[in-house]
């Protein structure tokens, strides 16, 4: 005889089900409402926590995902310095009350329970180190300390880039760049810029300033690599302009680019020399002074084609007007010139 399995009242098979429950929300697990459901619930929760145990092996480290750029450290973290505002996590070997994240206050300085304030500003992780090995020993708190210094969250100092860049602007860095990078960063010159930067140094005051000069300038090799650190500011200077109007196939404004310098000789040529009827020989600079008067200067053009004399240098805002052959010269006629100058194409040459 086939033996049967005991059948129970289903009245006492509900009594076993709610004890069952009953345990289950003790032990923390969701209540089974139907054997179907609970398959579907365990199956769900399976898969949930499958990927959150891949989320997990891949975040421990570094982070996946956009939380990856919170976990990468910066470029040059060995000879980053604290800035007021960053978050320091601070261990302690022999006294773990103190362990805790500190952050840098406005003044740059952290408050130790037993150590009282300690300035960690401009320092790096190895120098805090130092500092509040040093003032828990020099406060009698420890006879010795072994202190590790990391970095929770970073405060980012700004370097301002103004001048002929295409982004200027205010733009975060943590440690040293390099001026090349700086300007990278602001989107590169403009066509306009010049051959000389000028570079303002945090720790210096006001009026004191670097002038950098990248092309054809006696330090042009390394001007590009000078480190540019947090809270510095480079304005890259606009190149000088000089005008060649009258008696030229394409007149109108030049940049004095590569080196800085412009002769008469080379303007004349940028304009794409003169025409048949210019007389070469009367060819004036027309120069602002120092007060704001006008100077004409004498540049002795046609000697210069020849070989005979040496084309003179020009500067910034300098006019070079070619008069057409059998043209009056006034001083009236000064007026005109500026006013075509100040209508004057301006051309750029890369």
């Amino acid at each position: 005889m086939n033996k049967r399995s005991p059948k129970f009242p289903s009245s006492f098979a509900g009594q076993i089900q709610k004890i069952l429950l009953c345990l289950l929300a003790a032990l923390g697990a969701p209540a089974l409402l139907h054997p179907q459901q609970a398959g579907s619930n365990a199956t769900q929760q399976l898969q949930q926590s499958a990927q959150q145990g891949q989320h997990g092996a891949t975040g421990s480290g570094a982070h996946s995902g956009a939380g990856s750029l919170e976990s990468i450290a910066p470029e040059g973290i060995a000879d980053l310095k604290l800035s007021p505002g960053s978050m320091v996590d601070v261990r302690v070997f022999e006294e773990p009350d103190i362990d805790g994240s500190y952050r840098l206050d406005g003044a740059g300085e952290i408050t130790l329970p037993l150590g009282g304030k300690i300035p960690l500003a401009a320092l790096t992780l190895p120098e805090a180190e130092a500092a509040i090995s040093a003032k828990l020993v020099a406060g009698e708190i420890l006879k010795t300390a072994h202190v590790v210094v990391n970095i929770d969250e970073y405060n980012a100092e700004n370097v301002v880039v103004l001048g002929e860049v295409v982004s200027p602007g205010r733009y975060p860095i943590l440690t040293a760049r390099k001026l090349k990078d700086v300007i990278a960063m602001s989107g590169g010159m403009t066509p306009l810029a010049g051959n000389e930067i000028i570079v303002h140094r945090a720790d210096q005051p006001a009026g004191v300033t670097d002038a950098i000069h990248p092309r054809g300038g006696v330090n042009d090799q390394t001007a590009m690599n000078v480190d540019i650190n947090p809270g510095d500011s480079v304005l890259v200077k606009k190149a000088g302009i000089v005008y060649v109007l009258g008696a030229v196939n394409r007149p109108g404004g030049y940049l004095m680019q590569e080196n800085g310098e412009l002769n008469v000789a080379e303007a004349v040529a940028l304009a794409l020399g003169t025409t048949p009827q210019a007389s070469t020989g009367k060819t004036r600079i027309i120069r602002k002074g120092p007060d704001g008067t006008l100077l004409e200067i004498s540049t002795l053009y046609n000697k210069v084609t020849k070989g005979e004399a040496v084309p003179a240098l020009l500067q910034p805002e300098d006019i070079v007007f070619v008069p057409p052959s059998g043209w009056k010269e006034a001083l009236s006629l000064t007026q005109t010139e500026l006013s075509a100058a100040a209508s004057a194409t301006i051309y750029t040459f890369r």
